[in-house]
């Protein structure tokens, strides 16, 4: 030390070396062996021996101070000029992890702290930062294909992710994925945050190309007494693709809910498609119906998984517990509760459930309490029927009228002369003639009566999935009847006729008078459109 503090290049050399490697009773400090080595190199040069020591004990962890960060950079920069493996690969590592957006230095996967306090200045008078991208992306493309090297894994794996967002100038997403898919294949730690880093989608599953590394790493994982959240992709992966029961009970204990959903379908022996039990398409999913074999005590367990599934709002697990609970077989059996979950499942959109709960409304309509008999039946089985329920649409049929050809319907050839006329002088119609040109043409479109034509309430007619036209007010002996709404032509004449009278509502103009004033206003237009 004395030596060293009067100015000899040697000894400080071997300074350095005791601070970087540490000796007895002296512990270990990068920070001041870097000092001590850039003071020797002040009188000696920068040595083959200096910047390959250097290149060889650096770590990118350490906290170097802007003073110290430059000189440790031109020792790697002279070593992975002159061949250093190592320091070739510090430098692909600190340089991929520099955002030349932002100039710092990224926190993941590496920390390269030994680099951060690099300033603008500093990256220039080095060679620049943009010519630094090119040579490391070399750096780790030789790396990477360097089989005595190392860290070759660990090269290829920086590689793809520099390709997956081409930080160092090159995007290249597909090979990117390859590289990362070859890596997984490898009985290691790297093989499997390889596998875990593709990202696969929990609905769409992995790739059959990934398959042999699912199944090599996929043992390990169920052997582990303590099962990690990071690894649960893994888990519903090894159900997906390879029908694994304790993978896919690993994954329902860890709260993955269309494993706890899938696991309940599998106790309670429910025979349903490949993709309601792994969830992959929910909206085209069939009715899923109870086997008869299926044990009280399983049904119960069953019972448990789909309890904790349809509390996420999994709506086939309602449903399934719908038909669980009228199981013979199941303990619990009751009907109110199968009902119950059948009108939640029903709520969240499930088309069996809904097509149940419609055909249950339409069974009771007589006993309930509706305006329009049959109006609730009709909402619910006309949603199933949108889902594709061939039960719903032939059910659908009985409950409501269908009238979606207009040149087949009534008043047909009044409404294309009102309409034409509408077009063409459309100054010809104000106020209660207006009105009336809207009723004739949704009259045509739901093949309405004279009377209803008149007495209707235009404005109240259009429900989501069809019209109620109910004109017992004024008439007491008519009949309600539900008409579904097909085409978008009748969905036009309804909104344009909901609009005209809501304008004139608005502008305190809606006064269409009585029955008898009506009917002379319709007789009115049809001599104006010469119809007779």
């Amino acid at each position: 030390m004395k030596l060293a503090r009067s100015g000899d290049a040697l000894a400080q050399q071997k300074i350095g070396h005791i601070y970087m490697l540490g000796d007895d009773g002296v512990p270990k400090n990068s920070q001041n062996a870097l000092l001590w080595l850039e003071k020797a190199t002040v009188s000696i040069g920068f040595s083959e021996e200096i910047f390959n020591f250097v290149a060889d004990q650096l770590e990118l962890s350490i906290n170097l101070s802007s003073s110290q960060a430059p000189f440790a950079w031109k020792c790697l920069l002279l070593a992975a000029n002159a061949g250093h493996t190592r320091a070739r690969w510090l430098m692909a590592q600190a340089i991929s992890q520099f955002s030349p957006q932002t100039n710092q230095i990224s926190e993941t996967p590496i920390t390269a702290l030994a680099f951060a306090q690099m300033s603008e200045k500093n990256w220039s008078d080095a060679g620049g930062l943009e010519s630094f991208l090119t040579l490391a992306h070399r750096y780790l493309e030789e790396l990477a294909d360097l089989s005595s090297f190392n860290e070759q894994a660990s090269a290829k794996k920086l590689l793809a992710q520099c390709l997956q967002d081409g930080r160092l100038g090159t995007l290249d997403v597909d090979r990117s994925k390859k590289i990362i898919a070859s890596l997984a294949t490898q009985s290691n730690d790297i093989g499997l945050s390889s596998l875990l880093s593709l990202g696969f989608s929990f609905n769409q599953g992995i790739d059959a190309s990934l398959v042999p590394a699912l199944k090599m790493h996929l043992p390990s994982l169920l052997s582990n007494k303590k099962h990690q959240q990071e690894h649960l992709p893994i888990y519903w992966a090894g159900w997906q693709q390879l029908q694994n029961a304790d993978a896919l009970e690993i994954a329902a204990e860890l709260g993955h809910v269309p494993a706890q959903l899938a696991m309940g379908l599998r106790l309670a022996k429910l025979d349903t498609t490949v993709d309601e039990v792994i969830g992959n398409d929910k909206n085209d999913s069939t009715a899923a119906e109870a086997k008869t074999n299926s044990g009280n005590a399983r049904l119960k367990r069953a019972v448990y998984w789909l309890k904790l599934a349809a509390n996420h709002g999994e709506r086939e697990a309602w449903y399934a517990l719908g038909l669980i609970n009228r199981m013979p077989q199941y303990s619990g059996y009751s009907a109110e509760d199968s009902d119950t979950y059948f009108d939640k499942a029903a709520d969240l959109g499930h088309p069996q459930a809904q097509y149940r709960k419609g055909a249950a409304l339409w069974r009771k309509r007589a006993q309930l309490s509706e305006e329009v008999e049959g109006l609730q039946a009709s909402y619910w089985v006309w949603h199933a029927s949108q889902q594709g329920v061939t039960e719903a649409q032939e059910l659908l049929s009985k409950i409501m009228e269908s009238h979606s050809n207009p040149k087949a319907n009534d008043w047909h050839q009044l409404a294309s002369a009102v309409a034409q006329a509408m077009t063409e002088n459309s100054h010809r119609f104000t106020g209660e003639i207006l009105l009336m040109c809207h009723r004739v043409l949704v009259a045509n479109q739901l093949n309405l009566s004279k009377a209803e034509l008149l007495l209707a309430d235009i404005a109240a007619i259009q429900h989501e999935h069809g019209a109620v036209v109910d004109i017992r007010a004024e008439l007491p002996r008519s009949t309600p009847r539900l008409i579904l709404i097909e085409t978008l032509e009748q969905r036009k004449a309804l909104m344009m006729a909901s609009k005209a009278f809501a304008n004139a509502e608005l502008s305190n103009s809606l006064d269409e008078g009585n029955l008898r004033q009506r009917r002379y206003r319709l007789e009115k237009l049809m001599e104006m459109v010469q119809i007779k």
